[in-house]
C-alpha cells in the first residue's frame, strides 16, 4: 500500500506484506545492506545488481570512518549522478547509506529498504543521517530523505523478539506524542505489529516532518522520550539498544511532565510501562553517568553548564506533546522515579 502523504513530500512510502522486485528501482541501482539480512534478500528472491556491498554493522560502527570504504567502492565502480542507492537494513546501516548517499558527487538519489521495526517506523523516514561521534549520537550527518521508502513486514519475522520490542517503544512514542491512550495501550499489546499500525505511525510521522523537514520547532516532538533516552543510551556503553533507550525516555518524561504539574497518564498505563521496562533495570545508568550526556545533546539550547537548556517533549493525555525548555538536572528526579518504578 502506498501511503497518502502530504503534496510535495520528498518520499514515496509504500508498506507491503513481503517484498518483491516490482518495488525496486527501474533505473540503476546499487544495494547497501546488512549483511544480517542477506539470507532473507536471497530467500525472497530479490535482485542484487553488480557493485552491491553487504556490510556488518552495529552502532559501534556507525562512525564517520566506516563511511569511506563505501564512498571508494562507488567511486571504483564506478557510480554516476544517475545511480540509485538501495539500502538494506536496520537503522544503522540506513543512517549510514543515507549519509553517504548525501556525500558522494554531493548527492546521490537512494532507496531506504528498512527491515528492523525501529527502522520501518522511524529511522528510515525523515530524511535524517547521520554517525555518532565519541561526544555522543548522531552529531554528524545531513538532512537527505529517500526517494522511496519500503517497509515489508515479511522481514520483521526474522528479528529477535528482543528487537521487536525494541521498535515497538517507537511506535509507543508517537502514539503518546498525540496523546492517544487507546492506541498506546493496543500498540503494547501486539507482538508483530499489524500493517495498519505502521501505516498510522509513518502517516503521523510524515507530516511532521512536511511542516518541519529541518526541526526548527514541531519535529522536535519526535524526539519524546529520546532526551533522557539517549543519554541512558550512550552511558549504558550502547548495551541498551536504542528503542529501549526511548521506552526508558518516555516514562521518565511521563514523571517529569507530572513533576511540573502537567496532567498525568492513568496509573494504570504507567505501571504497564514500567512492567514492560522492568527487564532493562540493570542497564539503567546512574544519574551521575547519564547527567554528562544530556550536556552534549544535540538538542540543547546553550553548551556551557551554567546556562545548559535542552528542548524537552513532554507527553499528555488527550492532546499532543508540548515542549518546554528545561535544564538538564530537571531529569534528576524523573531519572530516580524511573529507577524506583522498575525495582
Amino acid at each position: 500500500m502506498k501511503l497518502p502523504l502530504p503534496e510535495g513530500f520528498p518520499t514515496d512510502v509504500l508498506v507491503a506484506e513481503a517484498p518483491t522486485d516490482a518495488l525496486l528501482p527501474e533505473t540503476r541501482w546499487v544495494l547497501v545492506g546488512d549483511e544480517s539480512v542477506r539470507e532473507a534478500w536471497a530467500e525472497a528472491d530479490l535482485h542484487e545488481p553488480n557493485g552491491s556491498l553487504w556490510l556488518r554493522t552495529s552502532e559501534a560502527t556507525k562512525r564517520l570512518e566506516s563511511l569511506v570504504p563505501l564512498l571508494e567502492h562507488w567511486a571504483s565502480i564506478p557510480l554516476h549522478r544517475d545511480a540509485i542507492i538501495v539500502a538494506v537494513g536496520g537503522g544503522v546501516l540506513t543512517d549510514m547509506a543515507g549519509l553517504a548517499a548525501s556525500l558522494y558527487l554531493r548527492g546521490l538519489r537512494w532507496h531506504a529498504w528498512p527491515t528492523t521495526l525501529l527502522a520501518q517506523v522511524d529511522a528510515g523516514l525523515g530524511g535524517k543521517t547521520a554517525v555518532n561521534l565519541a561526544a555522543g549520537k548522531n552529531l554528524a550527518g545531513a538532512f537527505h530523505p529517500p526517494e522511496r521508502l519500503v517497509a515489508c513486514r515479511s522481514f520483521l519475522r526474522t528479528l529477535p523478539p528482543r528487537q521487536l520490542a525494541s521498535g515497538r517503544w517507537e511506535m509507543v512514542k508517537t502514539a503518546m506524542l498525540v496523546g492517544d491512550v487507546e492506541w498506546t495501550e493496543a500498540t503494547l499489546s501486539q507482538e508483530l505489529p499489524a500493517a495498519e499500525f505502521i501505516q498510522r505511525t509513518l502517516q503521523v510521522k510524515a507530516e511532521i516532518v512536511h511542516r518541519d523537514p529541518t526541526e526548527r520547532a514541531e519535529r522536535r516532538l519526535l524526539n519524546l522520550g529520546h532526551t533522557l533516552g539517549h543519554a541512558l543510551e550512550s552511558a549504558s556503553g550502547y548495551q541498551l539498544l536504542h528503542g529501549e533507550a526511548v521506552g526508558l525516555g518516555l516514562l521518565a518524561a511521563c514523571f517529569l511532565a507530572e513533576d511540573l504539574g502537567l496532567p498525568p497518564f492513568p496509573v494504570s498505563l504507567l505501571r504497564r510501562l514500567s512492567k514492560a521496562l522492568k527487564p532493562l533495570a540493570p542497564l539503567v545508568a546512574s544519574w551521575e553517568e547519564c547527567k554528562p550526556w544530556l550536556y552534549r545533546d544535540k538538542k540543547a539550547l546553550h553548551g556551557s553548564l551554567a546556562t545548559a537548556e535542552l528542548h524537552c517533549i513532554l507527553p499528555l493525555p488527550g492532546e499532543w506533546a508540548r515542549q518546554l525548555a528545561l535544564p538538564p538536572d530537571a531529569w534528576a528526579n524523573p531519572h530516580s522515579r524511573l529507577l524506583a518504578s522498575l525495582g
